[in-house]
Formats: structure tokens, sequence, C-alpha cells
């Protein structure tokens, strides 16, 4: 059903527009630094940038990384899915657990190689951490927006993004500030992720609704089909 849909029509369109800009941005990023080991002079100058930001307030770097570290990302996806499957909204659930894990893989065994940018030996370009840290942030953005009024989506979008683009920097920011990656690797994994997940969300759309998706019972609760009220058979109500 329409409803049920992660992307509903009017948002295919966008979101295959910016699925596509999004992409393009991790080539533009990333070829210039294909099979590098040092950072250019922009990386250069927006560590430095960072450096001096927080030289005046030591310590701060590890806490602001939380958000990247596995547990706190793994816990989030967790209780996305416990709301999604309370909401009965099955499909935002698989996402939760898809879209970070396709995004994460995809980075890791594809994209990191493909690129060979290596910081301190490791690969680095796009940042793994920084790019499963979007992909749930995009999550929460694209199911907010899919399920927001007409009226709102956009509205809707705006917020979520903004919010998660400032998080995003912040944990960006400590990441390069720890000498964990280039900066670019941080936008290229944000790129990346976006991408990822729109695409998985469609991927999601494609497949078949269970014929046991949530009616609405006469007695205005809800239900499976299976779980129907007696008086109902097929889609026509019928004498006891």
């Amino acid at each position: 059903m329409e409803r049920d849909r992660l992307l509903p029509r009017p948002l295919r369109g966008p979101a295959a527009a910016v699925a596509a800009v999004c992409f393009a941005a991790v080539l533009a990023l990333g070829l210039p630094v294909a099979g590098q080991a040092d950072a250019g002079a922009a990386d250069a100058a927006v560590t430095g940038a960072v450096d001096r930001v927080f030289a005046g307030v030591p310590g701060v770097l590890e806490p602001l990384s939380y958000s990247t570290a596995p547990a706190a990302m793994v816990g989030l996806m967790v209780v996305l899915v416990v709301i999604a499957l309370r909401l009965r909204r099955p499909r935002v659930a698989l996402l939760a657990v898809a879209g970070p894990v396709f995004t994460a893989a995809v980075n890791t065994w594809v994209l990191k190689p493909l690129f060979d940018r290596t910081h301190d030996d490791y690969l680095a370009y796009p940042s793994g951490h920084t790019g499963t840290l979007v992909s749930i942030l995009a999550v929460i953005t694209l199911v907010g927006a899919g399920s927001a009024p007409a009226g709102a989506r956009l509205r809707t979008a705006l917020l979520s993004g903004v919010a998660g683009l400032v998080l995003t920097a912040v944990a960006a920011a400590a990441i390069v500030g720890l000498a964990y990656h280039y900066p670019s690797d941080t936008v290229g994994a944000l790129f990346w992720a976006v991408g990822a997940v729109i695409v998985v969300a469609a991927g999601i759309d494609r497949l078949p609704v269970s014929a046991r998706s949530a009616v609405r019972r006469p007695d205005g609760s809800t239900g499976s089909v299976a779980g129907r009220h007696p008086k109902w058979r097929g889609d026509h109500r019928v004498a006891p």
C-alpha cells in the first residue's frame, strides 16, 4: 500500500535526484585523492582550522567522537527497530538495519579499496564511521519526511536534515581533530551514506506487501487479515 512505502510517489523523483548528486559528489571528491597517502592543500587547511578551534578546549574531542562508536550506532539502530515494530512499520525496521549495513559493507569492501586513499597506512576514503552514522541519520530523515503530511514533507526533511548535519559536523570535526581521517574522507562519507540509504529504501519499497498487512476492523481496532472480525469475509460484510 502507498501509505506503507518508505518513498511515497511525490518523493521518488526528488530522492532519485538527490542520490544521483550524492554519488557524483563521492566520485568528484574521491578521484583527486585516489591512491594518495597524504593530505592535500584543502584537507590540510581544514585540519589546521579544526586543530585551532579545539586547541583551547583540550579533552573534548574524544567525547565528541562517541556518536561514531560502533556501540552507540548499534544501540541507535536497535532503538529505531523497536520503535518501528511497535508502530507496525516493518519496512522502516528493515531500513533501519539494511541501510547502515549496506552503507558500511559497500564502503568497506568496495569503495575504500577502489579509491585506495590511506591515512597512517589505513584505507580512509570514505570514512566508515562517519558513513554509518550518517546512514542512520538519513534513515530518520527519510522516514520522517515520508511519514509527514504532504504539505509538511519538505519542512520535516529540512529540519531533520539540518539537525543531522550539525551532529555529523561535530562528529566529523572530532575524528579529524583526533587524526583518524582527513576532512574530505568524512564529506565523501556523508554523500555516500545519503545516496546509499535512498537506494536501499527504493529497493525495500519493491518488496511485495505481506498478505497479513494490518487492516482496520469494524470495531475500529487494527489487526491482521487473519484476525478479522468473524462477520467479515474477504472484502464483504455478511450476516452472522
